[in-house]
């Protein structure tokens, strides 16, 4: 009888417990993509977004749980699929993905050009993203998926090569693989300091292929977390936290 009893009350305290905590906050992001996302020595997950997503997970009292999908693809699917609850992870904000997915801003402004990087040498006469067409044998590299990948789509006379990791994409300019490879802004300065032969031509975006800064990207069916993330984005933001964040990981006003 008393085995019975002590059994109740674990379990009502277990099931309280669960209730307190609000359950889980599953995240998908992918490593190397620093300083947003990446592994330290130890193996840990450390970056901006991680940090964020701790703090909107803290702010929901729920469990922060991480799901490195390996790619863009995989975690777009995964958030269709409603196998995580968001993906933090540098996403860029544009009128196409918003048609998809909600996107809840939280850092960066809105950026006008898109940088190539090339080897020690960048073409001449290059001034559009079109005119990257007319290079001979200008293969591109880029991560599929991406934001980056959304604005190429666009210029059918561009040969593309599609990566899962846009750190493949350097080596492959670096060996003469390919000619050129695109990124994400925010990302110029550490590569630059690691591989100070790079080269980086900045073109113009037409309006509609402007990217809108980073958000955090929930499945638009999810209506209560949609809120809830939007008024803890909005208080992180006004408390000087994501500033806070921003300083921490050198990012400033991208």
């Amino acid at each position: 009888m008393i085995a019975r009893w002590f059994l109740a009350l674990f379990s009502l305290l277990f099931s309280f417990s669960a209730f307190a905590d609000g359950g889980k906050l599953i995240v998908g992001t992918t490593s190397g993509y620093a300083p947003y996302v990446s592994l330290n020595e130890k193996g840990d997950y450390e970056g901006f977004d991680i940090d964020l997503a701790r703090l909107v997970a803290e702010r929901l009292n729920r469990k922060l749980v991480l799901q490195d999908l390996g790619s863009m693809p995989s975690l777009l699917v995964a958030l269709k699929k409603n196998k995580i609850d968001a993906i933090i992870w540098a996403m860029s904000i544009t009128e196409d993905r918003r048609k998809e997915m909600e996107m809840i801003y939280y850092q960066g402004e809105i950026i006008t050009t898109m940088p190539f990087i090339f080897w020690k040498e960048a073409p001449k006469g290059v001034a559009k993203i079109e005119d990257l067409g007319k290079v001979p044998n200008c293969k591109i590299c880029v991560e599929a998926g991406s934001y980056q990948d959304t604005v190429l789509q666009k210029h059918p006379s561009l040969k593309l090569r599609f990566l899962d990791k846009i750190s493949d994409g350097l080596m492959e300019v670096k060996y003469g693989k390919a000619l050129s490879a695109t990124v994400d802004n925010s990302l110029i300065p550490r590569i630059q300091s690691q591989y100070p032969e790079l080269k980086v031509l900045y073109l113009p975006l037409a309006e509609n292929e402007r990217n809108l800064g980073n958000g955090v990207c929930i499945n638009k069916e999810n209506k209560q977390l949609i809120t809830q993330v939007s008024k803890v984005v909005a208080d992180l933001t006004k408390e000087g936290k994501i500033a806070e964040l921003e300083k921490k990981w050198n990012l400033g006003s991208n």
